[in-house]
């Protein structure tokens, strides 16, 4: 049947109304309506984000985390998005902050050129800058009820203003050498919980886009089932340069050659999570927590140990940490069971190390003589006579202790276990927090934690070894009494040596 010039007419008209309402609709199609070259077929990963941000405007995702390389497009597709939200949501309000004011400004032009393109407009005519308020980080349309948009450098100011239709945290941490300050990670935590959240209206969706620079950025304590504070509600998008065969992600951002030819000439860590997405302590930490071996008390409540020892390393300097471990022993295997780390002044932590020993039976007490050690070792002494039949030894640290705890690294993480099952916020936790945090480069605030564990380590290695051939022992030597038995030592063998000054045992005592 043919058409009239006025029925085609209206015809296409109905066509580019059905296209526009598509675009108004669909995230997607508005991208590639808006810049077709960039939104091309040949990467994927452009339409499982807008999938993902769809998902948010449909209120079917609430909070939402996405990390990718650099340049493949998260923060200008973000940028997209609050635009076509815009258009949605005329009297809404978006809140989008970043590291340093001068980014976050930079979003917030490309956004207001976005919203004044033609383009945009055929799609959503009726949004209009309002003209009395375009201040770059804090400008509203006709429509608006109150800000549209509003945009902050973490640790700015942001009062008087809320957000409704999403408050986004884009690259919160700007490079490897924030990501690797305590002070700036602390601070980007407390800006976010005391400042970015404040913001929020009540169902108010969460976006963070971010390089996985740290597990203790934002995104790492909110995703990662060990932080206190975990949020297993975040749906997470997490793009790694090269995929599990080495194969660029995507060709047309960047080839597998250009990727392999970046990554020779970057520093592992850093490779791994600005390209990767895997965070700075995830190769950079000495010990991850996922490689730590974990017991629970429950796990040892039937057994008893060979041997239990405790090794105390005291507070250096004012914000130093004392930190004191029990390790009950068990065949080959340390199990750090209790533990005394705390600032407060040796008038208490002398008694807490002292009850420490009485409730633990401890056999041995090594304390760390450098600092005031052989002072608080005489004290610790004094305060469990007659209460415990603990050796107390001290003993100077002389070698460099960042090579004595790099050294003794795989010992512990081969033979000791730590527990899973402490409170929040107990010693045990601060002492896993502080050792699973402490970096290999050096930049470390505190090393109380780890060089304990190296002091409780050496000392396993030099006193609790598998003996020679011919059941020869050193002389002088400290051995736990269930390794000589286990290693054929009987008990009239073990109680003549010891009664002849060969040996010191600790676990069972001859009789």
């Amino acid at each position: 049947m043919n058409l009239s010039p006025k029925e085609e007419a209206e015809l296409l008209r109905l066509l580019e109304l059905e296209q526009i309402d598509n675009l108004k609709n669909n995230f997607y199609s508005f991208c590639r309506y808006m810049d077709p070259l960039f939104f091309s077929d040949d990467k994927p990963h452009l339409q499982e984000i807008a999938e993902a941000f769809q998902y948010v405007a449909e209120r079917q995702i609430l909070k939402l985390a996405i990390s990718e390389p650099p340049r493949a497009g998260k923060s200008y597709e973000t940028s997209l998005w609050c635009a076509w939200m815009f258009g949605r949501n005329p009297t809404g309000s978006i809140m989008r902050n970043s590291y340093a004011a001068d980014l976050a400004y930079t979003f917030s032009y490309d956004i207001r050129q976005m919203i004044q393109r033609e383009k945009y407009l055929k799609v959503f005519s009726h949004i209009k800058l309002k003209s009395d308020r375009k201040a770059i980080d804090d400008w509203a349309l006709q429509t608006s009820k109150r800000s549209a948009y509003f945009c902050a450098g973490v640790g700015g100011p942001i009062t008087g203003k809320g957000c409704d239709i999403a408050g986004i945290l884009d690259d919160p941490i700007k490079n490897i050498e924030e990501a690797l300050s305590e002070t700036v990670i602390k601070n980007v935590w407390l800006w976010y919980t005391s400042t970015h959240l404040s913001r929020f209206e009540t169902g108010c969706p969460e976006i963070h886009i971010a390089t996985r620079w740290s597990k203790k950025d934002p995104i790492g304590k909110l995703i990662d089932e060990a932080s206190e504070y975990y949020s297993g509600d975040f749906t997470v998008i997490k793009i790694p340069a090269l995929d599990q065969y080495g194969k660029t992600f995507c060709p047309a951002i960047k080839t597998t050659e250009e990727y392999l030819a970046i990554k020779k000439v970057t520093e592992d860590f850093i490779w791994e999570a600005e390209y990767m997405q895997n965070p700075v302590e995830s190769k950079g930490l000495l010990y991850p927590i996922e490689h730590l071996k974990r017991f629970g008390r429950v796990d040892l409540a039937s057994k008893i140990p060979d041997g239990i020892v405790g090794f105390t390393d005291t507070a250096d300097q004012g914000d130093d940490y004392l930190c004191s471990l029990i390790g009950k022993k068990y065949g080959l295997y340390t199990y750090i069971t209790d533990v005394v780390f705390t600032q407060e002044g040796v008038e208490l932590t002398e008694p807490m190390v002292a009850q420490m020993i009485i409730d633990t039976c401890a056999d041995v007490e090594k304390v760390e003589s450098n600092a005031g050690g052989k002072s608080f070792a005489t004290n610790v002494r004094k305060l469990i006579q007659g209460k415990s039949g603990c050796t107390v030894v001290f003993e100077p640290a002389t070698t460099n202790k960042e090579t004595r705890i790099l050294m003794c690294a795989g010992y512990v993480k081969e033979y000791f276990y730590f527990r899973d099952d402490y409170e929040p916020g107990s010693d045990y936790d601060k002492f896993m927090r502080q050792l699973t945090g402490y970096v290999r480069l050096g930049r470390n605030k505190h090393d109380d934690a780890p060089d304990a564990i190296t002091g409780l380590g050496d000392y396993m290695k030099a006193h609790t070894f598998t003996l020679p051939e011919g059941k020869k022992v050193k002389e002088g030597g400290t051995y736990h009494y269930g390794e000589l038995v286990q290693l054929g030592f009987n008990d009239t063998q073990i109680r003549r040596m010891v009664k002849e000054g060969q040996i010191r045992v600790i676990g069972r005592k001859p009789r």
